[in-house]
């Protein structure tokens, strides 16, 4: 069977199958309320910068990166920022810039994990830094794990979301990347309650 872009297709999806699905992989467990289902990952993405969007707001986003957060921070007058991942380290997180870079109006640090375009996949410890270096900036993690368990190499893949204790974390994914069905547009945004926004975020919290 081929499976093509159909304006006349349509998924009966069940979020609660979402959220267990994601849960293997998480301390605790997502509810169908945790979950947010889009139309692909682009929609996710701009959902989520749409959620965070106020006047006066900016957004850190890596360099290299996708451009598509550059399309929706842009139409949403979310002013970037860009950080660097350092390629003599794997392409890590410059955890300096996003110091350097965060002030009272950033609203999120988006990180791509495994890596687009760089195929780069963190490690458990320099995801936890990036955690803690967020929650000490008082900003959430929006993560775009769209090639999520597509990992190769020695790094296992870790979603973010395991460090939801730490940092309010919002997850992007979607079936085409990872189940390499690039003609079904679903994508979801599930996100981590285990820290109230209110609890590490010093901007007004985002209705997630």
């Amino acid at each position: 069977q081929i499976i093509i872009y159909d304006s006349e297709v349509t998924f009966d999806v069940d979020d609660s199958a979402i959220a267990k699905y994601l849960s293997n992989d998480l301390p605790y467990e997502l509810s169908s309320d945790d979950v947010f289902i889009t139309c692909g990952c682009t929609q996710a993405i701009d959902v989520s910068v749409a959620l965070l969007a106020r006047p006066g707001a900016n957004i850190l986003l890596p360099r290299p990166g996708f451009p598509i957060y550059e399309l929706c921070a842009a139409f949403r007058q979310v002013e970037v920022r860009h950080y660097d991942l350092l390629p003599e380290k794997g392409w890590e997180v410059d955890l300096d810039a996003i110091e350097a870079l965060a002030d009272q109006n950033t609203v999120a640090l988006v990180i791509i994990n495994p890596g687009n375009p760089c195929g780069n996949v963190y490690t458990y410890h320099h995801l936890e830094k990036i955690a803690k270096t967020a929650k000490r900036l008082g900003t959430i993690v929006i993560a775009d794990e769209v090639y999520g368990h597509l990992a190769f190499g020695d790094n296992p893949f870790v979603p973010m979301g395991v460090f939801g204790s730490i940092v309010p974390v919002l997850t992007l994914g979607s079936l085409s990347k990872r189940w390499i069905v690039p003609g079904w547009r679903l994508g979801c945004t599930p996100r981590v309650r285990h820290v109230p926004v209110s609890d590490a975020h010093r901007c007004p919290a985002p209705h997630l």
